[in-house]
């Protein structure tokens, strides 16, 4: 009777475990469908299967953070009205993956942002922001000087921004990630390039496994015209990889490839660049002017 009775209780755990599984496949399933809609410029279907997620799985915090990415993606492609309705439905997503999650720093980051750059009649806030700024610094210390950074930078504060990241190297100088981070900042806040490049650079010798620090590579030597052979390299390198869902789109990776051989005057291959842009995300403008632009000799 007692072996009777500890079978059927295995049995239970296994048919309990199957279950929980089968649950969490579908719900991961369900939000990379969402993930990859946003990399292909799908928001409309984004935003309804990650609505979907959230309406299956509400209390997870991945699914709510997966609503605030597609809210958003619809918020900056739309005009003032969207950016005003899906902007405040992205911030309420954020804050609610925070809420089930407090250590989502993802989310926080988000938090950051829309609170910083949002109007007061929005829902922005200075103060917010510093205030999740604050909260990341005590979970991550890199990504605290970050989110410091992105509020300085977004106050025309640049001195304030480089120093924050200075701090940060200087407390994790083997740190890839925090070498990246500045060299973003470089390119995509002072368009220095030249010095964003070897803020990549460093983080590749740190850890040549890093492969954001090859797409951010490629793309400031696309986007500034600076070592184009060294940046066509790394995009290469990068379109080998399968990029994680928080890491660049291999569209973008594509463009500034395309970019680069119509720098060099290699038209055949920015077309064919381009085109495998519009593949991975047929709502890309940029690589649809470029391709317009290349159709007249």
């Amino acid at each position: 009777m007692k072996i009777r009775c500890r079978n059927q209780i295995r049995v239970w755990v296994v048919i309990a475990a199957a279950l929980i599984t089968s649950g969490l496949s579908a719900q991961t399933a369900l939000i990379e469908q969402g993930r990859t809609a946003i990399q292909r410029g799908d928001h409309d279907a984004a935003i309804s299967t990650m609505e979907k997620a959230v309406a299956q799985h509400p209390d997870n915090a991945e699914a709510h953070f997966g609503l605030s990415l597609a809210y958003g993606s619809k918020a900056q492609k739309g005009g003032l009205l969207a950016m005003a309705n899906y902007g405040s439905k992205a911030k309420g997503a954020c804050e609610r993956a925070v809420a089930l999650d407090p250590n989502h720093l993802e989310a926080r980051f988000g938090l950051v942002q829309f609170y910083a750059q949002a109007p007061a009649a929005m829902g922005g806030s200075q103060a917010k922001a510093f205030k999740q700024a604050e909260e990341i610094k005590a979970l991550d210390r890199v990504m605290g000087h970050r989110a410091y950074a992105s509020i300085y930078a977004h106050q025309k504060k640049l001195d304030l921004a480089r120093k924050e990241y200075a701090e940060a190297i200087r407390e994790q100088p083997s740190s890839a990630i925090a070498h990246t981070y500045f060299g973003q900042h470089l390119a995509n806040v002072e368009k220095n390039y030249p010095a964003a490049c070897a803020e990549f650079e460093t983080a590749l010798k740190l850890d040549p496994r890093h492969m954001p620090a090859l797409y951010h590579l490629g793309r400031a030597a696309s986007s500034g015209a600076v070592n184009l052979s060294r940046g066509e390299e790394a995009l290469k390198k990068y379109l080998a990889y399968q990029p994680k869902p928080n890491e660049p789109p291999l569209a973008s990776a594509h463009y500034h490839l395309g970019a680069i051989y119509e720098k060099t005057t290699r038209r055949a291959e920015a077309q064919q660049s381009y085109q495998a842009t519009l593949k991975s995300n047929p709502t890309h403008k940029q690589a649809t002017d470029a391709l317009k632009r290349l159709s007249h000799p």
